[in-house]
């Protein structure tokens, strides 16, 4: 026999509904509010808010301005919704870095960042029958490639660690410690970085950074191509459109 009756509603707690009523009713103030503005918008009895405010605070979902005794949502919800923000993030990456691929035939990556070292996490290539590629999860140590010198560049390193942290580097191309130094420093203005044919022979790649509200590196974007393929004009225009992508997300994060 046919069973038609419909599956029952979830049993909701009331102190977690009354909690997250609060919460959207802070959300949605263009200010601090006390406890009985609160309590009236949210339709949530006086004594009641109070106590879930407390526990709020403590959670650190909520802050308390001891001089006005009113609330506001802490950025603590920012750290909890941390992992989910970043999942988000990296969808939007991975639509751009197909973009600019698509649009530019370039090799692009997205790398993350740890402790100065950058991890490939995804890549998009060009649609040429003959292209560049890379393996997602290639790792890159800290200061190289075009990546390092972005990544460099953030750091506000003085010119002595710089040259110290190129000897330390393996480079395939032509390249010294004094035009490593200077186009680090051309990043520093740029808001990306260029390597040309310096640690791989006959690549050029371009890089910009996306950082946390921290100011903290979480990923780096780079575009790579054939040296032949790109005039200065082409390098100068990736890097700007690199940089731009880089700047949206780091305001996403903020």
């Amino acid at each position: 026999m046919e069973n038609n009756e419909s599956p029952k509603a979830p049993k909701r707690v009331g102190a977690v509904t009354q909690a997250f009523r609060i919460m959207r009713c802070l959300s949605d103030s263009d200010g601090h509010l006390g406890v009985s503005a609160i309590a009236r918008k949210a339709t949530v009895n006086q004594s009641t808010a109070f106590n879930i405010l407390r526990t709020l605070v403590a959670e650190k979902a909520v802050d308390f301005d001891e001089p006005s005794k009113t609330y506001s949502l802490s950025k603590g919800l920012l750290e909890l919704c941390e992992k989910l923000i970043g999942n988000s993030i990296v969808a939007d990456i991975r639509g751009e870095l197909e973009r600019v691929a698509d649009e530019t035939n370039c090799l692009t990556g997205l790398w993350q960042a740890n402790e100065g070292k950058m991890i490939l996490i995804a890549r998009a290539v060009s649609k040429r029958p003959m292209r560049l590629d890379m393996d997602i999860k290639h790792r890159l140590p800290p200061y190289a490639g075009s990546i390092g010198r972005a990544y460099a560049a953030s750091q506000g390193l003085s010119d002595q660690s710089i040259k110290e942290a190129f000897k330390t580097l393996h480079w395939e191309g032509n390249i010294d410690e004094d035009r490593y130094l200077a186009e680090i420093r051309q990043a520093e203005r740029d808001g990306f970085a260029i390597d040309k044919e310096g640690l791989y022979p006959g690549v050029v790649t371009v890089s910009s950074l996306i950082f946390d509200r921290h100011g903290q590196v979480l990923y780096g974007i780079t575009a790579s191509d054939i040296a032949y393929n790109l005039s200065e004009v082409k390098i100068n225009e990736l890097g700007i459109e690199i940089r731009t992508i880089c700047r949206a997300m780091t305001q996403l994060i903020q």
